[in-house]
């Protein structure tokens, strides 16, 4: 079997991924769900709209250093 895993982090400090990850969560399927939202996008050819990243927590760049 040829699977392949994409997982997808929320950051719950942040008021915007929470509502996110909350409304995700009502889901009994994650994975089912992520893909269905994939398919419209393609059917649809329009990207999901998301709001900006919060600028509220200080950002550092030396975690990924």
């Amino acid at each position: 079997m040829n699977i392949v895993r994409k997982p997808v982090a929320f950051n719950l400090d942040d008021p915007d991924q929470k509502e996110l990850y909350d409304h995700a969560m009502k889901r009994t399927n994650f994975s089912a769900y992520i893909k269905r939202l994939i398919q419209r996008d393609m059917e649809n050819g329009n990207a999901p709209r998301m709001s900006a990243p919060s600028l509220s927590h200080e950002f550092d760049v030396s975690e990924f250093i």
